[in-house]
């Protein structure tokens, strides 16, 4: 330890000595330690990070698999679904009476807790003013379940959650913060949700979020308040004579809906609570079970760890942080050659001092330590910046990936596994740009370093010290992996231009978007259609504004629907090669996409009539069913002819009721990188039972945001409890959806220049340094007739050299390693040749200009002052 002082000691009196080099070092590796600790930051957020509850490592997920679609047992699903690479659908949600059947039989399990898997906002008022708040409904074994004690107040009990109990919530810290300024008196209080009073029984802790990482809950109500605040959720009762009596979401055994979490009883594993688990799920199954039942279709039960929690952004973010990852990892390395360069230099400069350390006694491993603690020592400084760098950047970054959408939310404040991320990152940086300058400043013939003049060689190697030189593999390399960036970021960039340039088939600009749910506040049937009406003739009178329309999902990022329909006489082709895509994956049958949209959508739009007309005010209740479909629609299904006049039904096995009265251009419905689909379009207010909350289409003559305020007003002199939510505009909402390419493009072109900045001051030091040494060589050869070009050649020729070796190793990484990112790109190739190619063009002239600026010194030495140089 006294050593490791004194060798600490003499090191910042060493850094010191040398600003110039310090400032440079330091600021290249604090950039490449600072954008690795603020990507890990996020990828432990996202990836890493257990939940805020207690012993989460004894929680697990409940989550079934079937290899077909089980639409023998499922009526609907809540939640989300997926298909694994094997073709195998799975998904969390459950019904409630599995729910209820494993709570109260499993004996695995400590505790269990469910919650409602389509999580929303809710219309929160108090003291008369309206709000939207995330919303999310728990079993009242929530918080016993996670062992979260509320701050204030208490949190849902078991009797909160049942049939007839006054509706209660618990409020988020945060919440709590925001909307009632962290009164102590909240709880206690009531609110309206929805519509419905419920009084605030307690405030989360500051810490707890919820379940899903990145979305933070507002409020927390029972299950049972369902009937109550959303009633929308409910089934809606059978038509017909052989209907079923109406049922609650929870007697409907084929309403999958309820995400189910445990908590394992000590002693237990995975494995035997997951058999007992299928055991009773099969058991709730086995009443929906026919004879012709498909034996793939059955659905069995699995479980998996659940201490990181539900698995939405982790699945949406993973592959983009790690590719991220790489990207800082490689920038790096980058910034490490360059210092490695810095310090070779610098070593020539200390290399009598080193000679005479060795003379007098010094152990080579000796002379290397210290050598090694300056570079760790170097290094250390540089993590202490970077972190400061990384909390700055990762806060950005975070708010970046709440663009698109769904706000995130995610705690990137310092913790052990970042500090020790940056620790170890910090220390392997100074170990590996410091161990191969020390090695070589330390490996050199002490009698010739010991003279004056003895400069040309040891560490040096003379004036052919370049072309064998470890500088050289390292500007090599350097170049090469800057390429590598800058080829990926310009593919990036190519997708993200090719993205926005992309036609959506309708007019983006000076539309206001905005949604309103009058559903939550009791609003349904005839009286919603006249809440709707009245709206749309209030907003059309307000000055600026001119045209005004509906629909039930937002075209380009607002989710959509998807249907069954049954056309006579229709066949599918097998030689389109879409036609996969519109058929239920199921059992092979014709789908669409459909829209409920109001009267003046498409000329709000801007969307063109090609045949027929469009919905108007006559379709309404009691009207003939009538519909509205693309010419993809009429492309895939009627074969091209005349569609206007035809009929065809909803749900598969339905009649040919509505008839198709016009034909639209196609336009972009769920996002831009799919093709536009086959789509129907039917009037919102003709079946008035079916309405829920829309989504207004505002055409403005100027600013379309300038409207918002005036639109409000008009909502609050409508109800007063109503609040707008995703107030923004059209061309706000088209690019939401492009928030990923546009991080990619972003920071992988900021990465991209910072190495190839890295790569070019890396050339300019090994020339200027390899230039310095031959400059007695430069004055004899002007002293015998060189001219200025010849010196200027003969010194460029080394960084030409160079520059062709990295550029083509650059290439071959490059092309071998856009593989990787295919499925991110889009109207390209991963091997696009003009990517490259001006990545490669880009590289070749900056690293050119960095060899340029020594050269050309070199080529104006006077004659006289360089015979003197040594």
């Amino acid at each position: 330890m006294a050593t490791l002082l004194q060798d600490l000691r003499y090191g910042f009196r060493m850094l010191a000595k040398s600003p110039a080099f310090t400032a440079a070092a330091v600021l290249s590796l604090a950039l490449g330690i600072g954008a690795n600790t603020a990507i890990f930051s996020l990828l432990d957020a996202v990836m890493l990070k257990l939940l805020p509850v207690q012993n989460p490592q004894q929680l697990v997920l409940l989550d079934w698999a079937s290899k077909g679609w089980p639409d023998a047992f499922m009526n609907s699903l809540s939640g989300g679904w997926d298909r694994d690479k094997s073709g195998r659908v799975t998904s969390t949600s459950f019904p409630y009476s599995a729910y209820e059947q494993i709570r109260d039989r499993s004996q695995v399990f400590s505790s269990v807790l469910g919650l409602a898997g389509n999580g929303n906002d809710l219309n929160i008022g108090y003291k008369g003013e309206p709000g939207r708040a995330d919303g999310e409904l728990v079993s009242g074994t929530f918080f016993s379940t996670l062992g979260v004690q509320p701050v204030l107040g208490r949190a849902l009990a078991p009797d909160d959650d049942r049939i007839g109990a006054s509706p209660i919530c618990v409020v988020s810290y945060g919440y709590w913060e925001r909307r009632f300024g962290r009164d102590p008196a909240i709880v206690g209080r009531s609110i309206t949700v929805n519509s419905v009073p419920v009084t605030i029984v307690g405030v989360g802790p500051p810490e707890f979020y919820g379940v899903q990482p990145g979305r933070a809950v507002d409020v927390w109500l029972p299950l049972h308040a369902q009937p109550q605040v959303e009633p929308s959720w409910s089934p809606r009762p059978e038509q017909g004579p052989n209907a079923r009596p109406a049922q609650s979401l929870f007697e409907a055994r084929d309403n999958f809906w309820v995400v189910i979490m445990g908590r394992l009883k000590p002693g237990v594993t995975e494995l035997e609570a997951r058999a007992k688990v299928e055991a009773i799920f099969q058991q709730c199954m086995a009443v929906e079970i026919k004879p012709t039942t498909k034996p793939e279709t059955i659905p069995h039960a699995e479980l998996e760890p659940a201490s990181k929690g539900l698995d939405a952004l982790r699945r949406e973010f993973s592959k983009p942080l790690f590719i991220l990852m790489t990207v800082v990892g490689l920038v790096l390395l980058i910034a490490c050659a360059n210092v490695a360069n810095l310090l070779l230099a610098r070593a020539t400069a200390r290399q009598k001092e080193i000679a005479v350390r060795l003379a007098i006694g010094a152990r080579r491993g000796r002379v290397m330590r210290q050598l090694l603690t300056e570079s760790v020592l170097l290094a250390a400084l540089s993590g202490i910046l970077g972190l400061i760098l990384a909390f700055w950047a990762a806060d950005l970054l975070v708010a970046f990936m709440g663009s698109g959408g769904d706000p995130v939310s995610l705690s990137v404040t310092p913790d052990p596994r970042v500090l020790g991320f940056t620790a170890v990152v910090s220390v392997l940086t100074g170990i590996l740009f410091g161990l191969a300058p020390a090695l070589r400043s330390t490996r050199l013939e002490l009698t010739p370093a010991l003279k004056e003049t003895g400069t040309l060689s040891g560490v040096a190697g003379g004036r052919h010290s370049l072309r064998l030189g470890f500088g050289k593999a390292l500007i090599v390399g350097q170049i090469a992996l800057s390429l590598l960036l800058l080829a990926g970021a310009g593919l990036f960039v190519r997708t993200l231009t090719n993205l926005e340039n992309v036609k959506a088939g309708f007019d983006q600009r000076n539309l206001l978007l905005f949604g309103i749910d009058p559903t939550q506040d009791g609003y349904k049937g005839q009286r919603l259609a006249d809440f709707y009406q009245e709206l749309t003739r209030r907003v059309q009178a307000l000055p600026g504004v001119r045209s005004v329309a509906m629909s039930g999902s937002r075209l380009i990022g607002g989710g959509v629907s998807i249907v069954g329909i049954s056309i006579p006489g229709y066949a599918p082709n097998p030689s389109q090669k879409d036609a996969a895509t519109y058929t239920n994956p199921a059992n092979g049958k014709p789908q669409a996409y459909f829209n409920r949209v109001g009267p003046n959508f498409f000329e709000a739009l801007g969307i063109p009539l090609v045949l027929g007309r469009t919905i108007g005010q006559v379709d309404t209740e009691g009207a003939p069913k009538v519909a509205v479909v693309n010419q993809t629609f009429a492309r895939q299904f009627l074969s091209g002819a005349n569609p206007v006049g035809r009929r065809f039904g909803f749900d598969e096995k339905a009649s040919a009721d509505t008839e198709i009265v016009g034909v639209v251009g196609d336009a972009k419905y769920s996002d831009l990188r799919r093709a536009v689909p086959a789509t129907v379009y039917v009037p919102s207010l003709q079946d008035v039972k079916w309405l829920a909350g829309m989504n207004f289409e505002v055409r403005t003559a100027g600013d379309p945001i300038a409207m918002a305020p005036a639109i409000r007003r008009v909502v609050q002199g409508l109800d007063p409890n109503l609040a707008l939510y995703d107030v923004r505009t059209q061309v706000e909402q088209t690019n939401m959806t492009l928030f990923q390419e546009r991080l990619f493009a972003r920071l992988t072109s900021f990465f991209g220049l910072l190495a190839a900045l890295l790569a070019c001051i890396g050339v300019y030091g090994i020339m200027a340094f390899a230039a310095g040494k031959r400059t007695r060589e430069i004055g004899i050869r002007m002293a015998l007739g060189a001219n200025r070009g010849e010196i200027l050649a003969m010194v460029l020729r080394e960084t030409v050299v160079l520059l062709a070796i990295g550029i083509v190793v650059g290439i071959a990484l490059a092309l071998e390693a856009s593989r990787l990112i295919a499925t991110l790109l889009f109207g390209l190739k991963p091997t696009d040749p003009l990517t490259i190619t001006v990545a490669a063009l880009l590289m070749v002239l900056a690293a050119a200009l960095a060899g340029y600026v020594p050269a050309r010194r070199a080529s104006h030495v006077d004659p006289m002052v360089a015979l003197r140089y040594e």
